[in-house]
């Protein structure tokens, strides 16, 4: 479900790719650092994305630095290191578990049952670091799984579940901008989840699977299906984007401009690209 939140690169110049390039690997570091190669090879944008946020919000000490991993031996890579990457290799292993259970549930991959059972005994460690995460994190999971068992179309509901979610995520710490996190956790989150269903329409028709938009799709035009869709999509993000501007993040830094073109360019860049891979399997 993760995998929607990248920048847009031809927004961006070389210091700000730089940049982002530092965070990316630097979670992929981490991850290797705490977890091994199963950790690593759980890393994504989403992640990376959180951490680059709460590094912009509460400006920890971060060290940056360059150096070679076994994906690229030939030429040295810029990395961050600092507490909110490691607190974003935590969310990754904790979110990948329960992403391979669902998998597995789904489609009986023994592949994803391995990963979680790979995942299964970091667990304890994880929820007590993180309790309110690990708890918020698998209430709202146990509340959208019985929202897509009992086939319910209740978009503000579904959204709503996932979002709780991601802005728990978000949330850290608890202090003044928990709230701010949260609702920003709760527009992207709802646009993550919308993204994943607006993706997998086809698929999971063919596979006779719940899919959030089944029911729209269903009884609208391919034109008007496709509007309506736009529509939710940017409601969900309107609602993100208005609770970021509400952070001190400035906008000139090179982790500014990184946010900013996420939210306002990079998620609809993904979209775009979707969009035309749908566009694509239609005329095949």
């Amino acid at each position: 479900m993760f995998g929607y939140v990248t920048i847009y690169r031809k927004g961006l110049g070389k210091e700000e790719l730089d940049r982002y390039q530092a965070y990316y690997c630097g979670l992929c570091q981490t991850l290797g650092q705490r977890y091994g190669l199963p950790g690593r090879m759980a890393l994504s944008y989403d992640m990376a994305f959180t951490a680059m946020l709460l590094t912009a919000l509460y400006e920890p000490e971060t060290r940056f630095g360059s150096g070679r991993c076994p994906p690229h031996p030939l030429k040295a890579r810029p990395r961050a290191q600092n507490e909110f990457l490691e607190y974003a290799a935590d969310m990754t292993i904790l979110l990948a578990y329960y992403n391979f259970q669902d998998d597995w549930q789904d489609d009986y991959r023994q592949a994803s049952l391995r990963r979680a059972r790979q995942f299964e005994p970091l667990l304890p460690a994880i929820r007590e670091r993180w309790p309110r995460q690990f708890s918020v994190i698998g209430e709202q999971l146990a509340a959208l799984n019985l929202l897509e068992e009992s086939g319910s179309h209740d978009l503000d509901a579904l959204c709503n579940a996932f979002g709780t979610l991601l802005g728990a995520v978000f949330a850290c710490r608890q202090d003044l901008w928990t709230p701010v996190l949260e609702g920003m956790g709760r527009g992207l989150g709802g646009f993550i989840y919308l993204m994943d269903a607006y993706d997998d329409l086809e698929k999971d028709r063919k596979k006779e699977r719940f899919n959030a938009l089944q029911a729209l799709a269903g009884q609208l035009s391919p034109a008007e299906y496709e509007a309506r869709c736009h529509e939710l999509l940017t409601q969900q993000m309107g609602l993100c984007a208005q609770q970021f501007s509400l952070l001190p993040i400035l906008r000139d830094t090179p982790e500014g401009k990184l946010l900013y073109n996420t939210i306002y360019s990079g998620v609809w860049s993904k979209y775009a690209l979707v969009k035309k891979h749908r566009e694509g399997r239609r005329h095949d």
